[in-house]
C-alpha cells in the first residue's frame, strides 16, 4: 500500500509513505465497504470501518516512532506486516479466499522488493502466499468463517482452493522478483546518476574555480556584442563592479569609456582573423591610462558556426613599469660602463689645467679682467669635476650594506643637520612628528641618510624666508606591487610650503640629468630613487593646493635586501610568457 522514491531523504520517504497509505488504504477499504453496501452486509462494513480506523492509527503510531529515532528499515518491516494483515482481513470479510481483493497481496510484496531488493520482494510474497493459503485451507476445513459462509469440503473445493492458493503464489513470486529486480536496477541508475552528477558538478567546479582565479581576464560576446560571461579578473580590470549583472547586456552598455577593446572585439567577429599577443590602451574611469595585452578568439559550437568571440586580456601596467625599470638598468649598466673612461679621460686633463692656472695666477701678476677669467676657469674647473663625481656617484651606486636602523633618529639627526647649517633660510621652520618609536629599517645607514638630506635640502631651498617644511614619519600597510601582499612599511614624507613643482616637471623629476635649477646636474633625486628602490622601497611626489609632499616607504626590518636586476628580468619573463 506505500509506493515511494528511493531518492528522498527518510524523513521525507516516511512521511510519503504517511500520505500514501492513507489515501491508498482509504480507497482500497472505502471500495469493499461500496460493495458490501450493495449486497447488503453491513455487519462487514462495520468490520473495514475498523481495519480502516486500524489502518490510520497504525500509520499515524509508525510516524510519531520514526520522530523518535527509530530506524526506517525496522518501519517499513512493520508496515508490511500490518499491510498483511490487513489485506487478510479484509479478503476474509469481502468474500473469503474467492474475494476480488487479494490480488492486493501484491503492494506490500512490490514495496518489499522495492525497499529490501530481490531477497526482500520473495521473502514477502512467501509470507503473503503463506497467508492467502492458510486462510484458505482453514476455511474449508470449517475452522474459519467468512461471511459469505462456511466452505462445505469437498474434492472440487479442495482442488479449487489450491489451485487459487497455486495461482496467487506464482503472481506473488513474480511479483516479488519483479519488484526486487526493478529495485537493484533503480538503485544502480541512481548511483551511476549520482556519480555522474557528482563528476559534472566537480568538472563544473573546476572550470568555474579555474575561471574565476585567472589573473587574466576573461570577457565573451556573442553576435549581438552582448556579454556572455565575464570573470572577476575582467571586471577589477575593466572597472565594473561586483553587484552590476553583466550577463545578457551590450558591452558598451556594461564598460562604456572602452570603446578601443569593443572595436577590436567586433573587428575579430566580422573578419574572423583572430588577434593574438596585441596590446592596446585604454583609459581608465579616473583618466589613467591602462595598458591591456589581448588575446581575442572566435568562438565556434560544434557544427562550426560563429557564436561570439573571446577575450583573455591581462593589465600591463605592473609589466611596463618592471620593463621600464630593466630598460632604466640596462640603460645605467651602459653609463657605468662609460663612466671609468670618462673619468680617466676628462679628470686627467682637467686636473692640468685646474693646477697650471693656478700656478700662473700665483707666479704672475695678474690683475684686472684677466685675473677674473683665470679665478672662472679655476671656479667652473671644480664644478665639472664635482658634476663628474655626481654623474660617477649615481652610475656606479654602490650595493647597500643592510643593517638595523632607527629610523627616528636617522631623521632627527637630519633634521639637527638641516636646522644648524646654512640650508635653512632664517625665519623658516623644520616641524617634525612622529609615530614610529622604537620601529627599525633594514638598510644602508649612510645612502638612507644621503636620501633625506637630499630631500631636506631640496625643501629648504623651495621654502620661502618665512616658509615652512613638515617632515612626518609613521608606519603603514601598503601593497607596492600587484599581487603582492600588504607590507608593513615605514612612510616618511617631506612636505613644503614652497611653489608647486608643474605637472609636466613632476612626472620627470627623478630621471637622470633632468633638472630645472641653473648649474644643477639632475642626479639628486635620480640618486634618491635609485637607492630607495635597491631597498625595495618607492619614492614619489605630490603637489598640494599649497608646496610639494615627497613620500618614502620603506620596509619595517626588511631583511631580504635589494631585489636583483636578474631577479626582476626573471619576474618580467615569467608574467610576459604566461599573461596570454
Amino acid at each position: 500500500m506505500n509506493f515511494i522514491p528511493r531518492a528522498y531523504r527518510d524523513d521525507e520517504k516516511i512521511r510519503n509513505i504517511v500520505y500514501i497509505r492513507i489515501v491508498v488504504a482509504t480507497l482500497i477499504v472505502g471500495a469493499a465497504i461500496i460493495a458490501l453496501q450493495f449486497q447488503s452486509r453491513e455487519l462487514s462494513a462495520i468490520a473495514l470501518y475498523s481495519l480502516l480506523g486500524v489502518v490510520y492509527l497504525g500509520t499515524g503510531a509508525v510516524y510519531i516512532a520514526h520522530g523518535k529515532g527509530v530506524s526506517f528499515n525496522k518501519l517499513i518491516r512493520l508496515l508490511i506486516g500490518i499491510d498483511l494483515a490487513v489485506l487478510t482481513l479484509i479478503v476474509h470479510y469481502s468474500g473469503g479466499s474467492g474475494s476480488i481483493f487479494s490480488i492486493l497481496y501484491i503492494l506490500p510484496i512490490f514495496v518489499g522488493g522495492l525497499y529490501f531488493g530481490v531477497s526482500g520482494g520473495l521473502v514477502t510474497s512467501l509470507v503473503a502466499a503463506s497467508a492467502y493459503i492458510v486462510y484458505s485451507l482453514l476455511e474449508i476445513s470449517g475452522h474459519v468463517r467468512s461471511p459469505e459462509g462456511a466452505l462445505i469440503f469437498t474434492r472440487q473445493n479442495l482442488f479449487d482452493s489450491l489451485l487459487r492458493g497455486y495461482i496467487h503464489m506464482g503472481v506473488f513470486v513474480s511479483t516479488g522478483l519483479i519488484s526486487g529486480y526493478f529495485s537493484k536496477r533503480v538503485k544502480r541508475s541512481g548511483k551511476e546518476l549520482a556519480d555522474r552528477e557528482k563528476e559534472i558538478k566537480r568538472i563544473q567546479l573546476n572550470n568555474d574555480s579555474i575561471v574565476n582565479n585567472m589573473s587574466s581576464g576573461l570577457v565573451v560576446i556573442d553576435l549581438d556584442g552582448c556579454i556572455v560571461s565575464m570573470n572577476p579578473a575582467a571586471r577589477r580590470i575593466l572597472e565594473v563592479e561586483k553587484n552590476v549583472v553583466a550577463e545578457g547586456k551590450h558591452f558598451e552598455e556594461i564598460v562604456p569609456g572602452m570603446t578601443p577593446l569593443f572595436k577590436q572585439l567586433m573587428l575579430v567577429m566580422e573578419t574572423g582573423v583572430q588577434r593574438n599577443r596585441g596590446e592596446i590602451t585604454l583609459s581608465g574611469s579616473d583618466g589613467r591610462r591602462l595598458p591591456i595585452g589581448i588575446n581575442i578568439s572566435l568562438l565556434k559550437n560544434e557544427v562550426d558556426e560563429k557564436k561570439g568571440v573571446v577575450a583573455l586580456f591581462q593589465d600591463l601596467t605592473e609589466v611596463n613599469r618592471m620593463r621600464d625599470k630593466i630598460r632604466r638598468s640596462d640603460r645605467m649598466a651602459a653609463v657605468g660602463e662609460l663612466s671609468a673612461a670618462i673619468a680617466h679621460e676628462i679628470r686627467a686633463p682637467l686636473a692640468s689645467i685646474c693646477g697650471s692656472t693656478e700656478m700662473l695666477k700665483d707666479e704672475l701678476d695678474v690683475t684686472g679682467e684677466n685675473g677674473e677669467l683665470m679665478d672662472l676657469i679655476i671656479r667652473e674647473s671644480d664644478r665639472l669635476d664635482g658634476m663628474i663625481t655626481d654623474f660617477l656617484e649615481y652610475a656606479r651606486l654602490r650595493k647597500p650594506e643592510f643593517d638595523s636602523i632607527d629610523i627616528e633618529n636617522c631623521l632627527k639627526e637630519t633634521i639637527l643637520l638641516l636646522k644648524h647649517g646654512s640650508y635653512l633660510h632664517r625665519g623658516a621652520d623644520i616641524t617634525f612628528e612622529s609615530d614610529v618609536e622604537g620601529v627599525r629599517i633594514y638598510a644602508d645607514d649612510e645612502q638612507i641618510r644621503q636620501v633625506f638630506l637630499n630631500l631636506g635640502l631640496n625643501a629648504c631651498e623651495a621654502v620661502r624666508r618665512d616658509g615652512s617644511i613638515y617632515i612626518r614619519v609613521r608606519v603603514v600597510e601598503d601593497v607596492l606591487e600587484e599581487g603582492s601582499d600588504k607590507t608593513r612599511y615605514a612612510e616618511i614624507e617631506f612636505t613644503n610650503d614652497g611653489p608647486r613643482i608643474p605637472d609636466d616637471v613632476l612626472e620627470h623629476i627623478f630621471e637622470p640629468f633632468f633638472t630645472t635649477k641653473d648649474g644643477g646636474t639632475g642626479l639628486g633625486l635620480a640618486t634618491a630613487g635609485r637607492i630607495i628602490e635597491s631597498h625595495s622601497g618607492s619614492i614619489s611626489a605630490e603637489n598640494l593646493k599649497e608646496g610639494v609632499t615627497f613620500r618614502i616607504l620603506i620596509p619595517v626590518e626588511d631583511k631580504r635586501g635589494r631585489i636583483g636586476i636578474e631577479e626582476v628580468k626573471h619576474e618580467l619573463s615569467s608574467i610576459e610568457c604566461g599573461r596570454f
